[in-house]
């Protein structure tokens, strides 16, 4: 056996084969671009927020030890909760960004020309919207994206904490808003917020699905150590354009993306000639978006 032959025959047995990597095999190359964004925002949701605000802590959860909280600490976690999409929804302009930040590591990958085009580009927009809506009307709740935990909450079935996410994702635009916003981003692709965000997911990207990267190569069977995991300069090579940082854990990368270029794109897109009175009242209202909200215990 040729040594490519037992490194590809090795790989396929230390393959996991939970349910959630197994229906991401199945994705396309434009899909599985939108699958990961999907699931590097919704980890910051799912652990910074849920389970952030002590929900699942122990001392709550199941049902019968929140039965047994006080009002006021019943109240708290219910409320921030039902209430922890809504620092998600204003950062359209950087999902875009970061989405195709993305698509264009994806085209490195496979050898295919990335480019900077509306046409091109609306198809993975296109696909990225498609998912959302698929996970919010039908979603396949074996994957990680959906928290069975989540379902009837505190025992009750109207929080829609996992659908809630999704629709804070899906304002509802139409084709040729979808294609100004595009448009928004092939004019501003060379400006420095535009790129910082655009090269940072690219790089990480590369490092959670490249199966070279130092991310993939860490020897431990315990799943912590890799939301632990953080860059060290060699991971650099060839991404001297992305902005991820050597201090925090690439999983909060989104995070700190997020919160320093959002007025900085905000402010790009009203002054674009072209502007929408939706797009610009979605990117202006919200509260921003943090690392964990206070949990319960605090």
């Amino acid at each position: 056996m040729s040594k490519k032959n037992k490194e590809t025959k090795e790989h396929q047995n230390n393959l996991c084969n939970c349910d959630s990597c197994k229906e991401m095999r199945t994705l396309d190359r434009i899909d599985r671009v939108s699958r990961w964004v999907l699931g590097t925002v919704k980890w910051t949701y799912d652990f910074g927020y849920i389970m952030g605000s002590g929900a699942l802590s122990d001392k709550n959860h199941p049902l019968e030890k929140f039965k047994n909280l006080k009002n006021d600490e019943k109240e708290y976690l219910i409320n921030n909760c039902e209430k922890a999409y809504k620092p998600f929804k204003k950062y359209l302009l950087f999902y875009i960004c970061y989405l195709f930040g993305a698509y264009f590591q994806q085209c490195k990958r496979h050898e295919i020309e990335f480019k900077f085009e509306k046409d091109f580009l609306m198809i993975q927009l296109k696909s990225f919207r498609k998912m959302i809506e698929t996970f919010y009307n039908s979603p396949n709740k074996k994957t990680n994206l959906w928290m069975k935990l989540f379902d009837n909450l505190f025992g009750k079935k109207d929080l829609n904490i996992n659908k809630n996410f999704f629709l804070a994702l899906f304002p509802p635009l139409k084709n040729e808003q979808l294609e100004l916003i595009v448009d928004w981003f092939i004019e501003y692709k060379e400006n420095p917020t535009v790129e910082s965000i655009f090269y940072s997911a690219a790089h990480y990207f590369h490092m959670e699905i490249d199966d070279n990267s130092s991310f993939n190569n860490i020897k431990t069977d315990n799943p912590i150590d890799k939301h632990l995991f953080q860059l060290t300069k060699k991971d650099f090579k060839g991404f001297n354009k992305s902005i991820l940082q050597t201090e925090i854990p690439i999983r909060n990368s989104f995070v700190y993306l997020a919160l320093t270029t959002h007025e900085k794109l905000r402010k790009l897109f009203i002054e674009y000639e072209a502007n929408d009175d939706l797009i610009k009242k979605i990117i202006s209202i919200g509260p921003d978006i943090s690392y964990q909200i206070e949990s319960l215990k605090n």
